[in-house]
């Protein structure tokens, strides 16, 4: 891999993380506490109401988690592009160059095309 097409995944990263970054503001604006619950209801307590609520804050916790994990590995990728910029685009599990066009469409991968296959079909150990 060539500077420009470092450079030019370094840009896209730092894009990406920009975006990331934003949505998880915009998560924890619109999912945080609100003063209103909309109840339709006087009762103190109302199971319809509480599912409810406990459904949207576990999907808030599940997008967060999401935009959070997808962060860290942006910041992963940035680290080793700066820290030591032979090894980003390269393979965690064979040491192969990652194809450039693969690093376009997900500049934080990890993995070669085969290896992440592997690991796709690979059943993981149920704890």
């Amino acid at each position: 891999m060539n500077k420009l097409q470092r450079d030019q995944l370094e840009q896209r990263l730092l894009k990406e993380r920009q975006r990331a970054v934003k949505a998880l503001r915009q998560l924890d604006e619109n999912l945080g506490p609100q003063d209103q619950d909309g109840d339709l209801t006087t009762y103190p307590f109302h199971l319809a109401d509480e599912g409810t609520d406990t459904m949207e804050q576990e999907q808030g916790f599940l997008l967060r988690s999401k935009e959070g994990r997808l962060l860290n590995e942006i910041d992963e990728a940035l680290r080793t592009l700066y820290k030591t910029p032979d090894d980003f685009g390269k393979c965690m599990s064979c040491g192969q160059e990652v194809s450039f066009e693969r690093l376009e469409l997900v500049p934080w991968t990890k993995y070669c095309l085969q290896c992440q296959q592997q690991q796709e079909s690979t059943p993981s150990e149920a704890a």
